[in-house]
This record gives C-alpha cells, structure tokens and sequence, in this order.
C-alpha cells in the first residue's frame, strides 16, 4: 500500500497553475521537522489537482501548518552531465487538513493592539 501523511508548514505560499489538458494544479513544499532533532526539517515536494489545489491556493500561505495525505510518486530522469539516473520524489496530496496559521494570529493581534 503507498500511503503516506505529512505534518508540516508550508515554505512559501502556493500559486495555482493549469496544465495543457485544462486541469488546475498547485506545487508546493511541506518542511516536515524530524522527530529527533526539531532543529532540522525535510523538504517535501507536494502536488494537488482540481478542487484540492483551489482550497489550497485560497487557504494556505507560507508558514501555515498542514497535514497532508496522499501517495508517494517517484519518477527518474537522466542527468546531461553525468548520465546518472536522477530519482524525484513527489507526494500526490489527495486530502489535507488546514491546521494552524501564524499570519491569521499575527492579524488578529494587530487589529486588538489597535
């Protein structure tokens, strides 16, 4: 079974994109702290078609948290210098949950401290 959830902030915010048949997509990368030492993070690439990447796109921006399910795609490619195979590793998001949003608080407390 490939299956995989991702608990992490967003790197920078997400711009939604068509591809050549029409259909909505949106890149972003989740920085996943490691369980052992919280000073250090994987960058995980990520990909949401249609709806999800809409809801993405209107909802998240850089630094809010999310937790991410989906599958793990790879796909290789050669590289033109040294003819080696490059591996490329992508989660395919099928569902997230939008968690928590520092720019939302940071707001919030302005307007009060006005």
């Amino acid at each position: 079974m490939n299956d995989i959830k991702i608990l992490g902030r967003l790197t920078d915010t997400p711009e939604i994109k068509r591809s050549a048949s029409g259909r909505d997509y949106a890149w972003f990368t989740v920085a996943v702290p490691r369980r052992n030492n919280r000073d250090e993070a994987d960058f995980i690439r990520c990909v949401a078609f249609d709806k999800l990447a809409a809801a993405i796109v209107k909802h998240c921006g850089k630094g809010r948290q999310v937790l991410c399910n989906g599958r793990l795609q790879v796909s290789t490619s050669i590289d033109d210098d040294t003819k080696r195979i490059r591996y490329h590793h992508t989660v395919v998001v099928s569902g997230t949950h939008f968690l928590h949003d520092p720019n939302r608080n940071n707001a919030a407390e302005s307007a009060m401290a006005a």
